[in-house]
C-alpha cells in the first residue's frame, strides 16, 4: 500500500522538527512536551484514582518522580487503572530520557566534527576502536 501524501500541516511540522534536529534546537521542543505530559498524566492520576492522589499537587509530585525514574515510591498508585497509568508514564519517561540523551549525544557529535573536522573525529574512533580490540584479547576465552 501506499502512503497517503502528507498534508501541508504535516509538511511544514515535518520541516520543522528536521531543522530542529539538524541545528540541535530540538531540546527544548522536548523538555517542553515532556513538561506537558507531566501535567496531562498527574491531572488522570487525580482524576482515576482519588483516594491515593487527593490533591492536582499529589499527582504532579508522584508524575515527576516517576517520569524521572527516581520513583520515591512515597506516593504509589494502588487501583489497577492507576497501574495502567503508571505504566504508560513510565514507558514514556524511558522513551523521552532515551531521545533527549540521543539527541544530546548527536548534538555533541555534530559539534565535534564541525569543530575539528571529519578527519579528526575518524581518527578519535579508530583510537576507540584499537582501545576496544586491546580490551577484547584481554578477556578470557
Amino acid at each position: 500500500m501506499e502512503p497517503e501524501p502528507a498534508g501541508r500541516f504535516e509538511q511544514a511540522l515535518e520541516r520543522r522538527l528536521l531543522r530542529a534536529f539538524e541545528t540541535g534546537r530540538v531540546l527544548p521542543y522536548l523538555i517542553a512536551t515532556m513538561t506537558l505530559l507531566v501535567f496531562v498524566f498527574a491531572a488522570v492520576m487525580r482524576l482515576v484514582d482519588e483516594k491515593d492522589f487527593q490533591t492536582f499537587g499529589v499527582a504532579l509530585w508522584w508524575a515527576v518522580a516517576t517520569v524521572t525514574t527516581v520513583g520515591y515510591g512515597d506516593v504509589v498508585p494502588k487501583e489497577p487503572v492507576g497501574r495502567l497509568v503508571a505504566s504508560l508514564l513510565m514507558i514514556t519517561g524511558f522513551a523521552f530520557l532515551s531521545l533527549i540523551t540521543g539527541t544530546i549525544a548527536s548534538v555533541l557529535v555534530a559539534r565535534f566534527t564541525t569543530q575539528r573536522g571529519e578527519s579528526a573525529a575518524l581518527e578519535a574512533l579508530a583510537r576507540l576502536d584499537e582501545r576496544l580490540a586491546r580490551l577484547e584479547d584481554r578477556l578470557p576465552d
